[in-house]
């Protein structure tokens, strides 16, 4: 192949991904733009502002109160309880052999197909009556339930492409299961949970109908209830509404950016291991 053909197969793929790059970014282009608008200038949905309208993000930010503290006290250990208890658990599955590993696995799977609509009632009355309703620690335990299913399940499938022979190695070494899990299956699987991690936190953090129907109060409610009260049936404030949107987005973006080469390679199955 010619080196003309070469860089023109090269123009046409970069030219590509920049046109997929500026349609992925649009709408936070946009959101960003109409974050830094006065009310007078909204109609005008792709007019630069002529003058930053900082009020919106004081608007968000006054709104918003706690409720961003809420968010992290929620997604944090929830992601962490949730990785935890789907890496225990899909460590035995992966290892498993026969019709009942696979048995226990598409059991557990079952709990992916389950959408949250069927369980919002009867969960709504099982956590009033464990008396942890509009609490921080009842989203804990409904994050960390729901996840539960889809974390065995990714966790599973990356514990079972790490070679066996490693398993093998470290039992001739003297290294029992529980050991073998925590001192070297775990050290080896840091794109897995990095990628699950990830996964994860953008679920919990963008969840509103749990958060809707299991908190009441300001002193548990996160970010995404109050960022629904900026539009009602009557009014859309859409200046302070896509302020609050972009600051709500920055821990995930942020933790994104931190841990993308991290996230690709678990999403591949932990190739380079």
């Amino acid at each position: 192949m010619s080196s003309a053909l070469q860089q023109r197969q090269t123009v046409l793929t970069r030219t590509i991904l920049v046109v997929f790059a500026i349609v992925f970014a649009a709408p936070l282009i946009v959101a960003a733009i109409t974050s830094m608008k006065s009310p007078s200038e909204l109609t005008r949905v792709l007019a630069l502002p002529t003058e930053f309208y900082w009020q919106n993000y004081l608007v968000a930010f006054e709104r918003m109160g706690r409720s961003f503290f809420n968010s992290i006290a929620i997604t944090v250990p929830a992601v962490a309880l949730s990785i935890l208890i789907g890496a225990i658990a899909g460590y035995p599955l992966a290892y498993m052999r026969g019709s009942s590993g696979r048995l226990v696995y598409f059991l557990l799977l079952t709990g992916m197909l389950v959408p949250f609509q069927i369980v919002q009632i009867p969960l709504f009355f099982l956590i009033q009556r464990l008396g942890l309703y509009d609490t921080i620690a009842g989203m804990w335990l409904v994050h960390t339930a729901y996840a539960v299913p889809f974390c065995t399940f990714f966790m599973r499938n990356f514990f079972a492409s790490v070679p066996r022979s490693m398993y093998e190695a470290a039992l001739i070494d003297g290294c029992g299961p529980t050991r073998y899990f925590w001192k070297l299956l775990l050290p080896a699987s840091t794109s897995g949970l990095a990628a699950l991690a990830i996964i994860q936190s953008r679920s919990i953090w963008n969840d509103l109908l749990f958060a809707i129907t299991l908190t009441s109060s300001d002193s548990a409610r996160p970010v995404t209830v109050q960022i629904s009260g900026f539009a009602s049936s009557l009014q859309v404030e859409y200046g302070p509404l896509m302020a609050a949107t972009l600051v709500s987005v920055l821990p995930v973006m942020a933790a994104y950016l931190m841990f993308q080469k991290a996230f690709v390679r678990g999403l591949l199955g932990g190739a380079g291991k």
